[in-house]
């Protein structure tokens, strides 16, 4: 059986988001999306709300199982027995960062880190662009999956 991670801060989650992560469970018999938490940093929308609607948005993926950590993602790779993670890729910005943490991760574990390039019609959304315009009180129903807007709405508006 192969499981593989997908992982993110998903502040919030949005629907190139959900459409690459629809792509990733098709890779492997298990996937799990993790929702990360940095202590060093300060999300717009609580943990407890990430996971939350990353859970709403994915939930008609039938090999999907979302989880917060914190720490190492490499460890969480490691404690699933994951051989794959998967990063989506919308742009050469994200090629580099993923090229840069598939480097660092080889030094802790020895799964393969594999990428799926963002649909054409998703790589201009992005967390920041949607909390961006939150902020800007415009409507983001676009960018984020329908069943998530009331809780990024709330804490974003």
């Amino acid at each position: 059986m192969k499981t593989g991670v997908f992982a993110g801060s998903f502040c919030p989650v949005t629907v190139g988001h959900v459409d690459a992560i629809e792509r990733a469970s098709k890779l492997c018999d298990k996937l799990y999306v993790v929702v990360g938490v940095n202590g060093a940093k300060k999300y717009a929308i609580p943990d407890e709300m990430r996971l939350e609607t990353v859970r709403l948005a994915t939930s008609h993926i039938s090999n999907v199982e979302v989880v917060l950590h914190q720490g190492m993602m490499t460890d969480f790779c490691k404690s699933v027995g994951a051989t794959v993670m998967v990063k989506s890729i919308r742009n050469s910005t994200d090629l580099q960062e993923v090229i840069n943490l598939t480097d660092a991760n080889r030094d802790y574990w020895d799964g393969e880190t594999v990428f799926v390039l963002g649909d054409s019609k998703f790589r201009h959304v992005s967390s920041s662009l949607v909390r961006e315009l939150c902020s800007l009180k415009q409507d983001v129903s676009k960018y984020v999956p329908a069943n998530c807007l009331p809780i990024v709405e709330r804490f974003l508006k």
